[in-house]
């Protein structure tokens, strides 16, 4: 997922503002979903912007100018980073010429402006390739149908497997063989534009459907209207055909009416795929897919993978998605490649793309020939224009785009089959633990073993610090935030201009960019400009938008990266690797405007200076080896990070652990080896600050010994003001110090601002103007304290929460009079602790509030005592950016929660009940303050666990899930052989019971919340009904959305990767949490008293549950939670845990409620009195039985393999029962599904429906089967016994039985044969009367409620209306009983 900034922060910024007449239109999207990329998508289409003249800044970067000293509009921001500087310099050529990036990203339109042509050269292809590598599009050809063709003899048509007969063109003259597959056009989109082409087709069918409407009540209005002056006979004969046309129209009239009130999302045309391998092309594998759904392919093309020829086409029925074609592991899978949204088409667009020179006009040359001329487009272009782009998929469409570890692992080993030198990542999740997992793994690898700079964006999470989430928090990559120049906000956002001179806008980072530091103190790299009006797929309808976010800013610094790499090469450096284009990137960067390390690292990239920094610089000792740096009495933190109170008053000083990270082959090589011992730097180490105290200097050796060089810092912290506090010790090569740090060891210390008051000292000023200040309040626990926000700014409290407080009140009020302008817009983010294994967004709190004189906002978030809570509050600019002046109360609350399972309300741990137990204890008490005390226990939901009922591992597919040796390896060994991912494949069985539909969702809770840092490469799950109809999907970060399932069986499908088989086999037993959502929730009574709580189904004894009460200061209650006393849903099964939550206060349930749960206990089996029913005794089977029903077993794999076996297999069984029913339903399973005879002339469906005539007839009692239906018609029509009788005759009990199961065989029979006779009748008139024949007789024997089998519902319904329709010809009678069956079965 991304960290998209949430697009109503900006609707909000923009609201009640005043804009000029050229201002942008803007127009805010809904929310994302967590699973979006980067970028905050606020939609702006091409306009013109206002020019506004700014106050100068210190950014001369920014304010980069033309020959005419006037700053060149540009669509996407280049003169920010010198780029301008870089081409004067270097030329045109430095524009990232001969670069590939590779952009992982929710895959490119192929046919978007600016990236649908060529680089900048006007020879070389923009797009190198565009691959799915999530799977998404993914067509399984390995078991498709196979059809032997052969044009002259065949003719030009086939069906498909829509059913749809296919004509084929010229194209199939040489085509001798064919695998047909189907593919429904929805799963082919993304999903914004699949919502605007369901939204277009049923606009076009209501405009067609009421013009049907007009027409069918026409035609009722004119019967009516018509007289009849025929004679008596003829009158009357001629009336009766009137009232049955009068009577068919106006049930027509009915359904119609009722399809238009209740129609329903269609599920998508079904496009058919025919697929080839082509001979006259060197044996290419070749589809043509049927994007029209008409079945004619006359003059479609057939389609090659998009590397070998370089097909581009459209999808149909308006939606305008581009697709291509890839087919792998010859041929047993097509790849559909689409885009799953506009994210990836805009970021290509900031990184490479490319706008020819229009034509402007003639001019006449020298000797008068008039010549057309040309106008630049360089304010259209990317930041690297002549940079070719590897368009890699790694959002799932059927996640939403949401990213897995199969697209980024599968993106990262195309990126280095192509050769790419950058790979761009614009998205990502929260961080849990950088840099362990297999995914990080492998990023690390890209980066260090594959020679790939991986740029990422930092995230959309911020203002507050430590919201850096995955990849942006790895080591192995290059992390970029998002930052603005004055004249973008101009440009790009229309800001208005300061209403005083003397404050005019400044350079400064976005507000949402993501801060560091990691919880183990390490830092975002470098930052860059984060807005852009770039390119968007056709699809969205607009040739460009304008998003913002670290999206923006990542592919903006990676094109930055393309054109030095070009300069650089040009200029004879052609192997600057990784580690030194990174050191380059942040060693020339500078801050610019309102300095802020947490977001822009080293600070703004600077083009020019980073080309000279390598070409000086390259080859020099050191120069391209990575070193790491860690702590090891910090669990080997990167960096130094001090965030809470009790740590400033603990020792302060640390030892570092320097390590050089060398890529060399496993059977090291001379030069390697030469390389560890000739590693010898005298470095110089420098604070850069006075609190930090480090040594002089190091001598830097390979170390391999020792695993690194260690030397020590000494923090002094005790007359740091109040605040945060950042600093780093940088070593640089004592003999050339220009070079910069080849390392650094971040250090952030946080001194909170609550150290500064006390009941002695209550009011600390932060500033001398008084303007600033933190109080302590008069019960010596509140604090008070004021905010001056200023534009760019973020404005950051420390508080020491107190031991023992559970959540805080945050009160904020304006401590200015409305002066008439438009109200600030000010966001709050508080993130009340940090920990290793929590990331900020399972326990931040983020708000926007607009401030209103004399209105006051409150909001809660949980604390933990000790801990340091930061408030941030920062002023969104992008409307106003004048001062605004906030006053902020703080309130601790605690009601002091213990049990012996559960420390705290901040505890994961939640209170059980237990299946032999009636209640859970736990106390509330109030020792900071009194509290209200308001509580309710329900129970909403049912978590069942599943186990595996099978596990297939396999490998993956050899051209996708290869991981190469690393560059290393590769010099010593040329043949060494990639590394494989292997594939598991669990699945689960999940039984659905009771009447109504049940709210489902499935997960994998050990796995879950884990991507970067998962154990294995992917986890994406799947559910499916018994009929393998695809339901939902579901993955390894964000929940899926419940599923309403119907009672019945379904199956939960969960891949998992690894290059290790052994570790998938060790974890093959993982389970499965289904959650069920109950019709109502369960409440749980709170008692005081034990007694009462440990028998809760009593209830005439007078008791009271704990009622709404008020806490005095420092009082207990004891608390005991009674498990349900309602009848649990029937289809509860022992070991089910229900779950719910216990609120405290219902007024504040956000932060006083915690996870309840109650293990159901068996169910009970007690009666009153003696059952003196009979129990029928249970039947063994004979030994014969057992081997008869053996065999029978073996035949359902021999249908489709062997048929000759079955056959003799078929004979003997019925030569030893021929009165077995279950032998008879085997016989009719395989006329439907076995193979057919070689040599049938007729079509499948005659054929087929000749096989159950012949079982038909085998089953009647007259031709020696088990079935006689008079002796059935007369058991159940008059014989039939009565409940009591069943209950206390055994003979009788047992004949009924049998006779149920000789009537459901018939059925069945019965049902198949009516439906094929519908089918073949549907297609052969002569066939008609056959088919009434089969369906009187099927109505004789079945009803849509004498069946059980929801899908023999559903055939019986298209049979029955079928024979409306053809025997019958009443249409309306067959769109009748289709409406009513769905309404039914839906119900």
């Amino acid at each position: 997922m991304s960290r998209a900034t949430p697009s109503w922060l900006l609707l909000l910024a923009l609201l009640s503002t005043t804009f000029n007449s050229s201002t942008l239109a803007f127009f805010a999207r809904s929310p994302l979903p967590a699973n979006t990329p980067n970028n905050n998508l606020v939609s702006v289409v091409n306009s013109s912007t206002s020019k506004m003249t700014l106050s100068s800044t210190n950014n001369d970067s920014a304010n980069a100018a033309n020959s005419n000293g006037l700053r060149v509009y540009q669509n996407i921001p280049k003169q920010e980073t010198k780029l301008h500087h870089l081409h004067q310099k270097y030329g045109q050529s430095s524009d990232g010429t001969g670069i590939k990036i590779a952009i992982m990203d929710t895959g490119c339109d192929l046919s978007a402006a600016g990236l649908s042509g060529t680089c900048s050269d006007g020879n070389t292809p923009k797009y190198i390739d565009f691959i799915d590598c999530t799977g998404d599009g993914d067509v399984d050809m390995s078991t498709a149908k196979v059809v032997k063709f052969d044009y002259t003899k065949n003719g030009t048509t086939i069906q498909g497997l829509s059913g749809r007969n296919i004509t084929m063109g010229e194209w199939a003259k040489d085509v001798s063989e064919l695998k047909l597959a189907a593919v429904r056009l929805y799963e082919l989109l993304p999903r914004s534009v699949a919502r605007r082409v369901k939204k277009e087709r049923k606009e076009v069918f209501m405009v067609k459907h009421m013009a049907l409407l007009s027409k069918t009540q026409l035609q009722l209005d004119e019967l009516n209207q018509s007289k009849n002056n025929s004679g008596d006979e003829e009158e009357k004969d001629e009336k009766n055909v009137m009232e049955k046309k009068k009577k068919e129209l106006k049930l027509l009239l009915e359904q119609l009416t009722s399809i238009k009130e209740s129609y329903d999302e269609d599920s998508g045309p079904l496009m058919d795929i025919l697929m080839f391998q082509d001979n006259n092309d060197g044996g290419v594998w070749k589809a043509v897919l049927d994007i029209h759904a008409t079945g004619d392919l006359t003059n479609s093309i057939p389609m090659a993978p998009f590397g070998h020829a370089r097909q581009v086409g459209e999808l149909g029925f308006g939606s305008h998605v581009t697709f291509c074609i890839q087919v792998y592991d010859e041929g047993k899978t097509l790849s559909i490649v689409t885009d799953a949204g506009s994210h990836g088409t805009h970021v290509a667009g900031i990184a490479a793309s490319y706008f020819a020179p229009r034509e402007d006009g003639e001019d006449e040359n020298e000797e008068g020939k008039k010549k057309t001329k040309k106008k630049s487009s360089d304010n259209l272009n990317g930041v690297a224009p002549g940079a070719q782009i590897l368009a890699l998929k790694i959002g799932d469409g059927r996640l939403g785009s949401s990213e897995t570890g199969t697209g980024l692992i599968r993106g990262l080993i195309a990126a280095k089959k192509y050769g790419c030198d950058l790979v761009n990542l614009s998205y990502g999740e929260p961080s849990w633990q950088p840099d362990s997992g297999r995914v990080s793994e492998v990023f690390a690898k890209a980066f260090n073993d594959w020679g790939m700079t991986v740029f990422t964006s930092a995230g959309n999470d911020g203002p507050a610090l430590s919201s850096l989430g995955s990849p942006g928090s790895l080591t192995s990559v290059v992390t970029v935030g998002a930052w603005v120049s004055p004249e973008m906000a101009v440009e790009q956002y229309s800001t208005l201009p300061p209403s005083s001179p003397d404050s005019p806008l400044k350079a400064s980072s976005y507000y949402f960019s993501s801060r560091g530091p990691t919880p183990d103190g390490f830092m975002p790299d470098v930052c860059g400009p984060g807005g852009a009006v770039a390119p968007v797929p056709r699809a969205s309808l607009q040739g460009k938008a304008q998003y913002h976010g670290t999206s923006m800013s990542s592919p903006n610094v990676c094109g930055v990266a393309a054109c030095v790499l070009s300069a650089v090469r040009q200029n004879g450096v052609k192997d600057c690797g990784p580690n030194e284009l990174k050191r380059a990137l942040k060693n020339t960067a500078v801050i610019s405007g309102v300095a802020d390390p947490f977001s822009q690292g080293s600070g703004l990239v600077s083009a020019l200076d980073c080309a000279e920094y390598i070409i000086k610089n390259h080859g020099k000792e050191g120069q391209s080896i990575a070193i790491d740096v860690s702590i090891p009495s910090r669990n080997n933190a990167r960096g130094l990070y001090i965030r809470d109170e009790i740590e400033l008053d603990g020792p302060m000083e640390f030892s570092v652990l320097v390590n050089p990270k060398f890529s060399h082959s496993n059977t090291r090589t001379s030069s390697e080896l030469d390389e560890l011992l000739s590693l010898e730097l005298h470095l110089s180490l420098k604070s850069s600050e006075e609190w930090v105290t480090c040594p002089e200097s190091m001598t830097l050796l390979s170390a391999k010994e020792r695993n690194g060089q260690s030397f020590s810092v000494r923090l002094d912290t005790q007359s740091l003001k109040p605040g945060v506090h950042y600093a780093s010790v940088h070593a640089v090569d004592s003999s050339d110090e220009q070079r910069g740090p080849l390392f650094s060891v971040p250090i952030t210390v946080i001194v909170p601002h609550s150290r500064f008051v006390s009941n002695n000292t209550p009011k600390f000023l932060l500033n001398d103007s008084s303007d600033e200040s933190i109080e302590l309040n008069d019960n010596g626990l509140d604090l008070t304290t004021t905010f001056l926000l200023e534009q760019g700014v973020p404005n950051r409290r420390f508080v020491t929460v107190p031991i023992g407080a559970e959540w805080a009140t945050i009160k904020l009020k304006s401590t200015e009079a409305t002066t008439g302008g438009a109200a600030p817009r000010i966001l709050l983010h508080a993130i009340p602790f940090v920990r290793g294994d929590i990331h900020n967004k399972e326990c931040q709190l983020k708000r926007l509030f607009v401030v209103k004189e004399g209105v006051e906002e409150e909001y809660h978030v949980r604390v933990k005592g000790g801990s340091s809570l930061e408030l941030c509050l920062q002023l969104l600019w992008l409307a106003n950016p004048s001062p605004a002046l906030v006053t902020a109360n703080i309130e601790f609350h605690s009601l002091n929660i213990r049990s012996p399972t559960l420390p705290t309300l901040m505890s994961s741990q939640p209170i059980t009940i237990t299946p032999s137990s009636e209640f859970a204890r736990l106390g509330a008490g109030s020792p900071l303050r009194a509290e209200q005390l308001n509580p309710e226990c329900k129970l909403k939901s049912i978590l069942r666990t599943l186990r595996p009922s099978s596990v297939d591992i396999t490998l993956g597919s050899a051209e996708r899930d290869s991981e190469p040796p690393s560059d290393a390896e590769l010099a010593s060994n040329a043949g060494e052989e990639p590394s494989q991912i292997y594939e598991m494949r669990l699945s689960y069985t999940l039984k659905v019971e009771g009447d109504k539909p049940v709210e489902v969702t499935p997960s994998f809770p050990s796995l879950f919340n884990q991507l970067y840092d998962s154990p294995v490469d992917s986890q994406i799950w799947s559910l499916q009904d018994k009929n393998a109809k695809m339901i939902t999907y579901g993955s390894s970060m964000h929940h899926a959305s419940s599923t309403s399932l119907k009672k019945g069986d379904y199956t939960v499908s969960l891949l998992l990767r690894h290059p290790n088989r052994s570790t998938l086999e060790q974890i093959k037993d993982i389970p499965c949490e289904v959650s069920m959502k109950m019709p109502a929730p369960l409440s749980c009574n709170l008692y005081s008293e034990l007694d009462k709580a440990s028998t809760p189904t009593v209830k005439d004894d007078g008791r009271k549950p704990i009622e709404k009460k008020l806490l005095s200061k420092g009082s207990h209650q004891d608390i005991y939670v009674a498990r349900p006393t309602d009848a649990l849903p029937s289809w509860v099964a022992p070991g089910d845990v229900l779950q719910g939550a216990l609120v405290l206060d219902k007024d504040k349930e956000a932060v006083s409620s915690m996870k309840v749960i109650y293990i159901a206990p068996p169910k009970s089996t007690a009666k009153d009195g003696d059952d003196d029913k009979s129990k029928a005794k249970a039947k063994e089977d004979s030994l014969e039985d057992v081997v008869f029903k053996a065999k029978l077993g073996h035949l359902a794999g021999l249908r489709t393999k062997n048929v000759t076996v079955y056959d003799e297999i078929i004979t003997t069984l019925k030569d030893e029962r021929p009165d077995s029913v279950p032998l008879l339903t085997e016989m009719l399973t395989f006329a439907l599904e076995g193979t057919l005879p070689d040599g049938e002339t007729d079509s499948e469906d005659q054929v087929r429906l000749a096989e159950v005539e012949k079982v038909y007839n085998q089953s009647l009692t007259e031709n020696g089967g088990p079935i006689d239906p008079l002796a059935l018609a007369q058991y159940f029509g008059l014989n039939e016994p009565d409940k009591d009788e069943l209950d206390t005759d055994d003979e009788a009990k047992e004949l009924n039985e049998g006779m149920k199961e000789k009537r459901d065989a018939l059925r069945k029979i019965i049902l198949e044969r009516a439906s094929l006779c519908g089918v073949v009748a549907d297609k052969d008139s002569a066939e008609v009367s056959r088919f009434d024949n089969a369906v009187k007789e099927l109505k004789q024997w079945s009803n849509l409620e004498s069946l059980k089998d929801e899908d023999e519902k559903i055939k019986l319904t298209i049979t029955l209306a079928r024979h409306a329709r053809i025997c019958q010809e009443k249409k309306a009678l067959a769109m009748s009983l289709l409406l009513k069956a769905k309404k039914d079965l839906s119900s």
